[in-house]
């Protein structure tokens, strides 16, 4: 009996409240608090996308680069002496071209005056005449060593 008179007021108080709702502040203060855990939500979403982006920018700084392509070796004359070439002189008091920097050998006649005048030895009786000589010429253009190939006086 007591549990048909409870199932009665249950019932009863289901009809009486069925057309209430709740107050407007309620309802305003769980929007509120639903706009807040979005928003909460979203940030999170932005910060971990953040750190997943400098985690790879970080692992791509970590990946070891290829070192550049050293210069190619130039092509061999074909009216080039027979005779063994010399090596490369190193122009005095001139930076050597860096790793990363392109050369050119381009082949000259020079005068003798102007070896001389930049500290390399010539063995020559006449400062007169011309040297013909393979300059290693840097990218911008100034010239880096030299090799003689003949000396010819005037």
């Amino acid at each position: 009996m007591i549990n048909h008179r409870l199932a009665n007021a249950i019932k009863q108080l289901k009809q009486e409240t069925a057309n209430a709702g709740a107050p407007s502040w309620v309802e305003a203060a769980v929007k509120l608090e639903f706009d807040r855990v979005q928003k909460r939500e979203r940030m999170q979403r932005w910060s971990i996308a953040a750190c997943a982006v400098a985690v790879a920018v970080f692992v791509l700084m970590l990946v070891p680069r290829p070192k550049p392509a050293s210069a190619p070796t130039p092509a061999p004359q074909p009216n080039a002496a027979a005779a063994p070439e010399q090596p490369f002189i190193p122009i005095p008091y001139v930076a050597p071209p860096g790793p990363y920097e392109r050369v050119e050998v381009v082949r000259m006649d020079l005068p003798v005056a102007a070896l001389l005048s930049a500290g390399l030895r010539v063995e020559t009786a006449d400062p007169s005449g011309f040297a013909q000589a393979d300059v290693v010429v840097g990218q911008d253009g100034s010239p880096r060593a030299v090799r003689l190939i003949s000396i010819q006086g005037q």
